[in-house]
């Protein structure tokens, strides 16, 4: 499962992302359409984020981790689950306050605040993982050279 970590969160970034757009968009136009898709895709997108968190947890088992950089990969977990929480209640409070007709605007206001930090932690994690990947190399082979003998032929 580790192998999918990566796809997984860049699906996940990708979902929320345009999730907590769409839901923007609902705020400023009223339009129920773009509530019923930011529902969809903030349903999907939090759903894959639990399965986001359970192979970088996989990954992070098999993974060498150079002594340098294990404070940035406990950070990036950290990071990683706290995001899946945020993404967890905010997901509770939208369906649970709507069914129940408790989305006042001191709530709704609450939600959209809550909202923008979760999409903070969103990007933030997915700044650390890539800062792992592309500058520390965490998690991927380093290509060998292949040496070639030159021909005077």
């Amino acid at each position: 499962m580790y192998q999918l970590h990566p796809v997984i969160v860049h699906l996940v970034i990708a979902v929320l992302s345009i999730a907590i757009t769409v839901d923007f968009l609902y705020l400023f136009t009223k339009k129920q359409r773009f509530w019923k898709l930011a529902s969809i895709l903030l349903l999907i997108g939090t759903g894959m984020s639990i399965i986001a968190v359970l192979s970088g947890q996989s990954a992070y088992d098999l993974a060498i981790i150079p002594e340098g950089v294990k404070s940035l990969v406990r950070h990036h977990r950290s990071s990683g689950k706290m995001t899946m929480w945020l993404f967890l209640v905010v997901i509770t409070i939208r369906f649970l306050f709507h069914y129940l007709e408790w989305f006042s605007n001191r709530v709704k206001w609450f939600y959209y605040l809550l909202l923008a930090v979760a999409l903070f932690y969103l990007f933030r994690t997915g700044i650390m993982g890539g800062e792992m990947v592309y500058i520390h190399g965490v998690g991927v082979k380093k290509a060998q050279p292949t040496y070639t003998k030159p021909s005077f032929e």
